[in-house]
């Protein structure tokens, strides 16, 4: 019985320590690094991805969960794509999100999400900037380009029963971490 108890015990522990939450240093330092020369391409192309688990989600990225869906975190993955350190005021952080369905066709809807946190971790802000995927028969697929300046242009195209709508943006990220749609006239 002893025996039983303590094996009990060493397995629980290990539970316990497999989501411990991560700081925000530990968090950047497990994605890649993205050097922009010129321009990023950022659509649901092959990332190198980490997977979040639920507290590092709820932790850091617990805006993008909005606040009425509980059930945010059910069939869905968060992964970490990858870091932009080098401005000096705010980190942007490219986060995955796959949305999976129940159903037998084993659909899935991509959302990729630029996130602006300050140095110390704190959320500034978030821009949807790539989706891809189906839903009750309307498909989307959405990229965006990251230039150098901080500047993004969003191309949206969303097809529903065999009509198409394009849409093209273009947002600023400002000083303090903020997108700011920016008119292209």
């Amino acid at each position: 019985m002893k025996k039983l108890i303590s094996i009990c015990f060493l397995l629980f522990s290990c539970c316990a320590m497999a989501q411990n939450d991560t700081s925000y240093a530990a968090m950047l330092n497990s994605t890649q690094d993205i050097q922009l020369t010129d321009s990023l391409e950022i659509d649901a192309r092959a990332w190198k991805l980490r997977r979040l688990d639920t507290v590092d989600v709820k932790k850091w990225f617990s805006p993008i969960l909005g606040s009425a869906n509980n059930n945010r975190l059910k069939n869905r993955g968060y992964y970490l794509a990858g870091k932009i350190t080098t401005h000096g005021n705010f980190d942007v952080v490219i986060l995955l999100e796959e949305k999976k369905k129940n159903d037998t066709t084993n659909t899935a809807v991509q959302v990729i999400y630029l996130i602006t946190l300050k140095k110390d971790g704190k959320y500034i802000a978030s821009l949807e900037v790539s989706v891809t995927g189906t839903k009750k028969k309307t498909s989307y697929k959405t990229s965006s380009w990251l230039y150098k300046d901080l500047k993004i242009i969003k191309d949206s195209k969303i097809t529903i029963n065999d009509k198409s709508f394009d849409d093209l943006a273009f947002y600023k990220i400002s000083g303090g971490g903020r997108f700011i749609l920016y008119p292209n006239y």
